[in-house]
């Protein structure tokens, strides 16, 4: 039997696994149409994303779309739909671009989303709307046989960290993998592919063709060739995936499907994989905020960007960022050195310009030189206000422009080289400094 074989029957369900999903997706579409009925609200229910297309793993999460009439306002779609959601799921609420509600039933987790029940693809319609459309293309146009290759591919999308739309990963959707799948005709014909992109690919199907965009890479989505469904792609997550397809095409093995789990490092192991980049590691930390991954990781992004923005102003040389949550979120940043020399040059006007004369009268008496002129412009030897880089942050960190909710934190901790090897920062430590790709023992 191949590698692929054995994984395959490792992740696709059985025949009673599918039974009882499909049992309970059953009883999930009676339970909706009478707290509907209850409430008056006229839906068609249409189940979507993995479970619908037949490419799902084992323990799937399902998804339930709840359309309303085009008529509808936002308003009662909205109201109407989470109330919907909340009586049947006793869930809870969830908002990325679009609300829904987010529970537990009969084992699985259950997404209940309202939508408008669009009937023309042409028609400006939210992604949430738009998923209908992409469930019925793909049941209207995988082939036979290719539903288990899509399943491969999402089992190792998993295994090397790309798997996921999600602002947490920015990775490869389901759907994006099953139009890949189409594309290249099978698991390893996609890997084949991947192993050759270049930033800036640009992937269609025969006949829906579409725009070139910016993203790193573009799949046209054959629903509305106005969207690119690789957008969520990030570059990291591209160059990932090209790697790993290329090693695995020489050398196939599990791992790449179930890699190793990997605890944090103890103390000893940190200091000494780190070495002396050790002492130039400085740590923003404070309390999970407890949103979706989807909100809460752009402004993730958006903070650790101004922490850095803050440190390159003031001549900090930024050698590597991370970001880490488990009880809490990090923003590590890793610096070429964590001090600066006292003395600065500071950067003035050109030599005859009209500030020149401010200038001079400002830094005369205050700079450690006397101004000078280099290049047609005028300098002085300055004194920094703040030599380290966690200092800088201490003190300025609250004036930055962080993410709306992370604004909202009560205290951040600022802490820096060995500091950080406690239980609360070994996690954050050991992700920073280990560079193997999960692949790699």
């Amino acid at each position: 039997m191949t590698l692929e074989s054995e994984v395959l029957k490792k992740v696709k369900p059985t025949k009673a696994q599918d039974a009882k999903v499909m049992a309970a997706v059953r009883e999930l579409e009676d339970l909706v149409r009478r707290e509907a009925k209850r409430l008056d609200a006229f839906v068609d229910l249409m189940l979507v994303g993995s479970v619908a297309k037949s490419t799902h793993l084992r323990d799937p999460d399902i998804d339930m779309f709840m359309l309303f009439p085009e008529s509808t306002s936002q308003e009662t779609l909205k109201e109407k739909g989470l109330a919907i959601g909340k009586a049947v799921l006793g869930g809870r609420e969830h908002y990325a671009q679009h609300p829904y509600v987010r529970g537990d039933f009969a084992g699985f987790q259950v997404d209940l989303v309202p939508c408008f029940k669009i009937m023309d693809t042409r028609k400006k319609m939210s992604a949430v709307d738009r998923t209908p459309f992409h469930t019925r293309f793909v049941k209207a146009n995988l082939a036979d046989g290719q539903a288990d290759q899509v399943r491969l591919l999402k089992r190792l999308m998993k295994g090397i960290g790309c798997y996921g739309a999600e602002a947490k990963v920015q990775g490869f959707s389901g759907y994006l993998c099953e139009l890949l799948v189409m594309r290249f005709g099978g698991f390893r014909q996609v890997l084949e592919a991947a192993s050759e992109w270049k930033k800036a690919e640009h992937i269609e199907l025969p006949g829906h063709e579409g725009k070139e965009f910016p993203e790193p890479l573009t799949f046209i989505d054959p629903v509305d060739t106005s969207r690119n469904v690789a957008s969520a792609v990030s570059i990291e997550t591209l160059l990932l995936l090209i790697r790993a397809s290329r090693e695995y095409l020489r050398s196939p093995s599990e791992r790449f499907f179930f890699p190793a789990e990997r605890p944090p490092w103890p103390p000893a192991k940190v200091k000494d994989a780190a070495g002396g980049r050790l002492e130039n590691i400085v740590s923003v930390s404070f309390p999970k905020i407890d949103l979706i991954d989807d909100v809460v990781y752009p402004q993730l992004r958006k903070s650790l960007a101004a922490a850095v923005a803050l440190l390159e102003r003031q001549e900090f040389e930024i050698e590597k960022t991370s970001i880490h949550v488990d009880g809490l979120a990090h923003l590590v940043i890793e610096l070429a050195s964590m001090s600066l020399p006292e003395e600065r040059k500071h950067r003035g006007p050109p030599e005859k310009s009209e500030n020149a004369k401010e200038f001079l009268a400002k830094w005369r008496k205050k700079g450690l030189s006397p101004p000078f002129v280099e290049d047609g412009r005028w300098y002085v030897i300055a004194k920094r206000d703040v030599t380290r880089g966690d200092d800088l942050l201490r003190k300025e960190l609250r004036s930055l422009s962080l993410g709306k909710d992370v604004k909202k934190v009560a205290e951040f901790s600022v802490l820096s080289g060995p500091e950080m090897l406690d239980k609360a920062h070994i996690g954050a430590l050991t992700e920073h400094f280990d560079e193997r790709v999960p692949w790699e023992r």
